[in-house]
């Protein structure tokens, strides 16, 4: 049930993607670690997704890197239009500021569901999502942790 959770999210999340155009995101992610400490689901020009091997951690995670234009990213509101999907969606908000949204939601029989939205302009217009599925609540403080670890992909 905690993968149909993360599942569910990671899906919400992509909704509210807009791809773009620039370098391949490949060369900016470092594919030797990734996959050596992780299973990778899909990769393409624009897209990287991966998750953990391991299925069955208390903290499961699904890491997606998507670049988008140019536009979508320099857009004011692109943290308060992701805030309004996730609250039509009833979904609570942990934390927001100018360049991450952090939401929850949980459900008795699965768990706990999260997924932060980062934008990161560091290399490219690049929005860092990470679903995150746990039987246990996690602190905003955990969620930055997970947060460092995914921006630790970058070169």
């Amino acid at each position: 049930m905690k993968k149909f959770l993360i599942f569910l999210l990671a899906v919400l999340a992509l909704t509210f993607v807009a791809c773009g155009k620039d370098k391949d995101i490949r060369d900016i992610l470092d594919k030797e670690k990734i996959s050596s400490e992780f299973n990778i689901v899909e990769e393409n020009e624009k897209y990287f997704e991966f998750k953990d091997k391991d299925d069955n951690r208390d903290v499961f995670r699904i890491f997606m890197y998507e670049k988008i234009s140019s536009i979508d990213f320099k857009n004011p509101k692109k943290i308060d239009s992701l805030e309004e999907g996730y609250i039509e969606q009833g979904c609570d908000i942990i934390y927001k500021d100018k360049d991450t949204i952090m939401i929850g939601i949980f459900d008795p029989e699965v768990g706990y569901g999260y997924n932060i939205h980062n934008f990161d302009n560091s290399k490219t217009t690049l929005e860092i999502i990470v679903a995150i599925g746990s039987q246990d609540e996690l602190s905003e403080k955990d969620l930055f942790e997970i947060l460092k670890e995914a921006k630790s992909f970058i070169k």
